[in-house]
């Protein structure tokens, strides 16, 4: 009778350490599944303090084609040679290196160009005569092109108004949003349509479809011949489209001061450009900071304001 009992005492017992046994090895693997997922691998290229944007994501809407002295410039302006492809480029101090020294010559060749209208128009406001049919020719092509009223002639208030929208972006802001939107050059947009800055279009066939496109849309984002065209564009936008009212007035403000024109107080001004508000002003300030991206705001020959 006592085997029969120290028996049955011993079975009880294996059977509680078997349960227990059974229900801690789910919790040890569950531990173990969290550790992986909640410990990072940080690559060289994500140790930045903004965020990696997605190659899909579509941010400004700008449908304008270029204007027509925009493309007798082209025309009478070739370029030669194609986009680095910056995904084969591993190293990334190397990459980054590539992508400004690739984009910086297209802002600067734009800013220089602004400049050299507006030393023009400055001469036009500082003349007491009367424009010439041409010069009002010139100021209509100009004001058309950045979306103001075109007229018969112009005051020095409308000289003024055209002046204000005709000024450079510094280099700093152009880099810093070029490689948010594109990826650093990788983006599908970047690779296939030369479009380093997210501007959609309208018109069926006008750029690429987005992944991410709700059915009910119908924009595409724009296709360009080639970078430049790109940079041309994305520079246009800022300095024409209503959305930004506010970077130009903060530029009006340095140019009055005579202060210098920086990536950092004018992006303060691209709340429009994406829905991510805030947030996405915040990620352009850090990627010019985090890469001193100041640096290249001076063009080697520079032309006076």
């Amino acid at each position: 009778m006592e085997r029969k009992i120290l028996w049955l005492i011993s079975f009880i017992l294996i059977c509680i350490v078997w349960i227990k046994v059974e229900h801690s090895e789910p919790n040890q693997t569950s531990d173990t599944q969290v550790n992986k997922t909640t410990t990072p691998v940080v690559k060289e290229d994500e140790a930045s303090p903004v965020k990696k944007p997605l190659a899909e994501e579509v941010t400004e809407v700008d449908d304008n084609d270029a204007s027509e002295e925009e493309k007798k410039y082209y025309k009478s302006h070739p370029i030669s040679g194609e986009a680095p492809n910056f995904a084969e480029i591993v190293d990334v101090k190397e990459r980054k290196k590539a992508f400004f020294n690739f984009l910086k010559p297209y802002v600067d060749e734009k800013n220089q160009l602004i400049l050299q209208d507006r030393k023009l128009l400055k001469t036009f406001l500082n003349n007491k005569r009367k424009l010439t049919a041409n010069e009002v020719k010139w100021i209509s092509a100009l004001r058309k092109s950045l979306k103001l009223e075109v007229k018969e002639s112009y005051s020095k208030a409308d000289l003024n108004a055209l002046l204000n929208r005709l000024d450079i972006i510094p280099v700093s802001l152009v880099l810093a949003q070029a490689a948010n939107e594109s990826a650093w050059g990788t983006s599908r947009f970047a690779t296939m349509g030369n479009n380093y800055f997210g501007q959609w279009c309208f018109r069926k066939g006008c750029g690429l479809v987005p992944e991410s496109r709700d059915d009910d849309a119908d924009h595409e984002v724009r296709k360009f011949h080639d970078a430049r065209e790109s940079v041309f564009a994305y520079i246009d936008n800022l300095n024409r489209n209503a959305a930004y009212k506010s970077l130009r007035a903060t530029r009006k403000t340095l140019r009055d001061n005579q202060e210098s024109i920086s990536g950092l107080a004018l992006a303060e001004g691209l709340l429009s450009y994406s829905q991510r508000g805030e947030d996405y002003v915040d990620e352009i300030k850090g990627l010019i900071e985090y890469n001193k991206l100041w640096r290249f705001n001076h063009p080697s020959n520079p032309v006076t304001p």
